[in-house]
């Protein structure tokens, strides 16, 4: 029995999993984490907090009439670098452990009430994140680079490993997801040292939890290694995000974009690739069993902007002619969200969130174009849903672009643009509200009863109201935000490890702010 179990007392643990069990028959779109991850649903015990991936919770003590109480309780320095900083993930939280992998891939384990380290796995192996670590079977999963592995949560020592890149243009950039003894985790076409170079696909593979033996897989790119026709030169798809499972077993996957984007001197806007370049910047329903197609939609065909549909899916329940129907909500680069049935991939709606500009068909030749969103910018982070609202992170962040090349608009560069949280109604997609920040949002969205929580990347994390987006708290973090929150009873769990920080000497850590 390792120390996590032994955190909580079992009677606390057994009431948390009869609790679950009757959340889940309450809410049937809902998918079942493991039953020893399950036992913890009143805390954070997965990167999105369930497979429906709502990051909102009920069962914190955190909301509007005690929010402005938050103040720093421990701080754990953040040391390891990947590309994009030190962090980019969110902590997990199960019983008095708190687990966590930074953008080297580092796995720790810390304690919930004071921070204090209790072990650490250094796999030294840099990321361009996001990345993260799931649980469950009495292990703790992740990824490096270039191979998915698992854990001992008691010590931290490794029980499996398995290399999942085919050759040094691919790497594995997400945190897993773990259902039904299985592990999903996702390749893409880039790694630290190499990036959408050609010869890459992105390949879902669902792993046995208990041996790390592959169940089946899925590649995302249609054509396989065909790669449309062009294998030197094109890649493409894979997953940056975990994906969603309901209760029906089906597996909903968020595909990014296909490359080279926006073309090469010699195949300008995407011409090496041509055609809508399946299942890129695509929804994909999966039989989770099997990773059987069920449905796609693609929602940009022949991307030629780097417009991933990349974020974790939502499931979600909105009435139908009166019936209660379970959806998919979906969002990524190309600043919009789009909602489909579950059961079949019809779409309901569709909503564009930020500023657009020159941000569809192809890109003229002879001069150069501003878009937005640019590459870094649309619906880069989680969004969120507590069944009233979906709450929607926006990046505004232009780029230059040519048929042949792109770069960020302005001196800034990556540390510019500005940020929006957009509140929707889930039935509709009509705006509830909107709140507009100076600095861009990559802090996700994150709900703890009537507050929902983001983070800009100059630092500064916020509690707005869910009823209208006013602030009802702020802080300044110690470094830019490009991580996202989790919520733990009375804490609220930011980690600052990014670059464009507003302080004037900066220091990557994980905060717990607590009201207590």
């Amino acid at each position: 029995m390792s120390r996590l179990y032994l955190a909580v007392p079992l009677v606390a643990a057994l009431a948390a999993v009869g609790l679950a069990t009757a959340r889940a028959a309450s809410s049937p779109s809902a998918g079942a984490l493991p039953a020893d991850a399950a036992a913890f649903s009143q805390q954070w015990p997965a990167f999105n907090l369930d497979l429906a991936n709502t990051r909102a919770t009920t069962a914190s003590r955190i909301d509007s009439t005690n929010v402005a109480n938050l103040k720093p309780k421990w701080r754990f320095k953040l040391t390891g670098q990947g590309a994009f900083g030190t962090f980019a993930s969110t902590p997990i939280v199960l019983g008095e452990t708190v687990f966590l992998q930074d953008l080297a891939s580092n796995v720790y384990a810390l304690n919930r009430s004071t921070g204090a380290l209790e072990w650490k796995h250094l796999f030294k192996s840099p990321s361009v994140g996001p990345n993260g670590v799931a649980y469950g079977y009495d292990k703790v999963f992740g990824a490096t680079e270039t191979s998915a592995f698992a854990l001992d949560p008691a010590d931290g020592h490794v029980l499996w490993t398995r290399k999942l890149t085919r050759n040094g243009k691919e790497g594995i950039d997400m945190a897993p997801t773990v259902f039904n003894n299985t592990v999903l985790v996702s390749t893409i076409p880039g790694n630290a040292k190499s990036f959408y170079a050609g010869e890459g696909d992105g390949i879902v593979y669902a792993l046995d939890a208990q041996t790390g033996k592959t169940k089946w897989t899925f590649n995302t790119i249609s054509d396989g290694a065909t790669l449309w026709g062009n294998a030197k030169v094109n890649s493409g798809g894979g997953l940056w995000y975990p994906p969603a499972v309901d209760s029906q077993g089906r597996v909903f996957l968020a595909v990014a974009n296909p490359a080279p984007f926006p073309g090469t001197s010699r195949y300008p806007n995407g011409s090496s690739r041509p055609g809508p370049d399946l299942y890129t910047d695509s929804l994909v329903a999966l039989d989770g069993s099997t990773g059987k197609l069920l449905w796609y939609r693609q929602v940009v065909k022949h991307d030629v902007r780097d417009y991933d549909l990349q974020d974790s899916p939502v499931i979600g329940t909105i009435p139908m002619n009166g019936i209660p129907t379970e959806v998919v909500f979906a969002a990524g680069k190309m600043g919009r969200v789009y909602a489909f049935v579950a059961a079949d991939g019809k779409q309901l709606w569709q909503k564009p969130v930020g500023t657009h500009v020159n941000d569809t068909g192809s890109l003229p030749a002879g001069k150069s174009t501003l878009v937005l969103p640019g590459t870094l910018g649309g619906v880069e982070t989680p969004m969120a849903y507590d069944g009233r609202s979906l709450y929607v992170p926006v990046v505004n962040l232009g780029f230059t672009f040519t048929p042949s090349s792109s770069k960020p608009a302005g001196k800034a560069g990556f540390a510019g643009g500005t940020g929006e949280l957009v509140a929707l109604n889930p039935s509709s997609g009509s705006v509830q509200w909107r709140r507009t920040f100076p600095s861009s949002v990559y802090g996700a969205a994150t709900v703890s009863n009537d507050v929902v929580f983001t983070s800009t990347l100059n630092g500064k994390v916020y509690a707005l109201s869910t009823r209208d987006g006013s602030t009802l708290w702020s802080a300044q973090a110690p470094s830019g935000v490009n991580g996202f929150a989790a919520i733990d009873g009375d804490n609220l769990l930011v980690g600052a490890g990014a670059p464009g920080s507003a302080t004037k000497h900066p220091t990557n850590e994980l905060i717990a702010y607590s009201i207590g």
